[in-house]
């Protein structure tokens, strides 16, 4: 009785070791097994324009870090909400696992994104759009602090002119009032430069014909500071103030290769350049750490930014930041 009860405290033994040992192996061959690469779609307006280099480069190092699959979307600042709606989508039902979105639209969003973010993890930069509270974390802005960021180029020509501009006038481009970044800054802007004694003497909110727009305002009411609150709005100000000697100091929020020679320069007095290598980074990188942990909430994340002016151009810290090294 004894022998027998002995033999099957040895089988038993024998089965849980076989277990055991089948058990580690798998985990071995799991461990050694790597996860499919996440898709994650990228809709952002004229993705190809340089002013998105730093922050394409920040999404190609995450995409080689985290190891995932990048597929870009080009739109017209000008699309309808409807289309770029249909764009959206398509990613979605191509099975995109994540999606970075800079919506050209902002205003009237809040139930297409409530529907897009149970369908795929969500990621919105470079402006807010309307959207309800997102209690269980489906979905996060990245971004600079705009209306930080309006103050910021008002607090620029309080150095450069004193705090009393009695008597100086202001142009204004301030790009598409349909994003709350654009409307944030200038709003920022407005608040810190009104009591200096300044006067906005002209705005522009697009910058097709921008030349000839400029050119007819600039002899209507000259202005002595123009203001630019878009990459593109700086560009074109500086191009009308490059080709005509125009006389204005020019300040603006800016981040493409062109607007940084309009800084070496001299063209451009201050550029307030935000983070957007950081920003591309983590855009990936937060919808990754969704993905691997369903149950962890988004949060919403603020970039720094720099300013960026003939004198400091060349810092060593400036140039990282303008010019990133995908490693």
């Amino acid at each position: 009785m004894k022998i027998k009860k002995k033999n099957l405290f040895i089988l038993t033994l024998s089965v849980l070791l076989v277990v055991l040992i089948t058990i580690s192996g798998f985990a071995v061959v799991l461990s050694g097994m790597e996860r499919d690469p996440y898709n994650i779609s990228v809709i952002v307006s004229e993705s190809q324009d340089s002013r998105w280099n730093m922050f394409f480069a920040g999404i190609e190092q995450a995409s080689q870090d985290y190891k995932v699959k990048i597929n870009t979307v080009s739109v017209p600042v000008s699309i309808a909400m409807n289309d770029e709606f249909v764009l959206i989508n398509d990613e979605v039902n191509g099975g995109a696992d994540g999606m970075i979105v800079e919506f050209s639209n902002c205003i009237g969003t809040s139930d297409f994104i409530g529907q897009l973010s149970t369908q795929t993890v969500l990621e919105l930069v470079e402006t807010r759009a309307d959207a309800d509270v997102d209690v269980e974390g489906k979905y996060a802005f990245i971004g600079a602090d705009d209306n930080e960021l309006g103050a910021a180029l008002a607090n620029e020509i309080r150095l450069k002119f004193g705090n009393s501009l009695s008597g100086k006038k202001i142009g204004i481009i301030t790009g598409s009032q349909k994003q709350y970044s654009t409307m944030m800054r200038r709003e920022g802007f407005m608040s810190a430069i009104e009591t200096t004694g300044a006067s906005i003497v002209w705005e522009i909110s697009g910058i097709y014909n921008a030349e000839e727009l400029i050119m007819y305002k600039q002899r209507s009411e000259n202005a002595d500071i123009v203001v630019a609150f878009t990459d593109s709005g700086l560009e074109k100000i500086s191009e009308f103030a490059s080709k005509y000697s125009d006389d204005v100091y020019i300040v603006g929020v800016g981040t493409s290769i062109q607007n940084v020679s309009f800084v070496d320069d001299g063209v451009i007095g201050s550029m307030v350049v935000p983070n957007e290598y950081y920003m591309g980074y983590r855009s990936v990188a937060a919808i990754c750490e969704k993905l691997e942990n369903k149950l962890s909430p988004m949060s919403d994340e603020i970039v720094s930014y720099k300013i960026v002016n003939k004198e400091n151009l060349f810092d060593e810290a400036n140039q990282r930041m303008l010019f990133p090294v995908i490693e």
